[in-house]
């Protein structure tokens, strides 16, 4: 059960912060032309993928730990892109 959870909380914070990034360091920046349908698009695929690879850690401790690990590395990219200019 702490696997499912890890995975499914875990995963959409990984690919709302992977959306994020792609939106920000993709050709364009923000404004490009239908960049907002791809980048809403882009959660459900990654969100899923995170949630099923979380199955393959030991425990669910492991699993809350790792992906609480990659969830603070993944928003802290995303609040350094914003603070850089491009």
């Amino acid at each position: 059960m702490t696997k499912f959870v890890a995975g499914v909380v875990g995963g959409f914070g990984l690919a709302i912060a992977a959306s994020a990034l792609f939106a920000r360091l993709s050709p364009g920046g923000l404004t490009a032309a239908s960049k907002f349908h791809v980048t809403m698009w882009l959660v459900p695929p990654l969100w899923i993928a995170v949630a099923s690879a979380s199955f393959m850690f030991r425990s669910g401790a492991r699993a809350l730990g790792w992906l609480a690990l990659a969830n603070l590395a993944a928003f802290s990219l995303v609040l350094l892109c914003q603070r850089v200019p491009f």
